[in-house]
């Protein structure tokens, strides 16, 4: 190197006023940006929401009775028909029974809070009894209509982006995410702070 050429200035290639702080919160917009594409897409994939149920007897001569003695009333008879929702998570959602009913008309469970398709696991029937309740039938949600041990299950739903970010956020990608969000949230703050 001759004494007319200048040693290029290292300075020149990071812009005056950038801190590690600035770059980092960057880095943390980005992550942003990323989760809530990420959060959006993922919650509209999950947002079909389970909104009621209807259950009927294929052949109302099969459906269990409690007793069948003669000078009893045949109302209390028949079944106490209750559907239960088990979820993915292990949990359960207890849709109710319906006490000494037929279910050869069809029988109607509405959902006060949809709950996503994709967290649920299997709809289970069961006979409520005091002591022990009889599993009629258990199906998976896999299309409008399944047929099962004799009865016929017809599932309604609809889609709702509240209920996909709600199932969305209860997944372990979901949390992993909103941990990632609060922490470039806090790195954004600390940015400005310390720029």
């Amino acid at each position: 190197m001759t004494a007319t050429q200048a040693e290029p200035n290292s300075d020149a290639a990071i812009p005056p006023n950038t801190s590690p702080w600035r770059i980092a919160g960057w880095g943390a917009v980005g992550v942003i940006v990323i989760s809530v594409s990420l959060c959006v897409i993922l919650a509209a994939i999950r947002s079909t929401g389970l909104t009621s149920i209807t259950v009927t007897a294929l052949d109302p001569a099969a459906e269990p009775r409690d007793h069948e003695l003669p000078f009893l009333k045949q109302k209390e008879a028949l079944p106490d028909y209750r559907l239960i929702l088990l979820l993915n998570r292990g949990d359960q959602v207890r849709l109710g029974s319906k006490p000494d009913t037929s279910a050869a008309d069809g029988l109607t469970w509405q959902l006060s809070d949809p709950v996503s398709l994709a967290d649920i696991t299997t709809v289970r029937l069961e006979d409520q009894d005091k002591l022990l309740s009889d599993t009629l039938a258990e199906v998976e949600v896999l299309d409008d209509v399944v047929v099962e041990q004799g009865y016929r299950f017809e599932f309604t739903s609809q889609r709702s982006l509240t209920v996909g970010i709600q199932s969305f956020f209860r997944t372990p990608i979901g949390q992993a995410i909103a941990a990632g969000f609060c922490i470039a949230v806090i790195l954004i703050v600390a940015s400005v702070i310390y720029a």
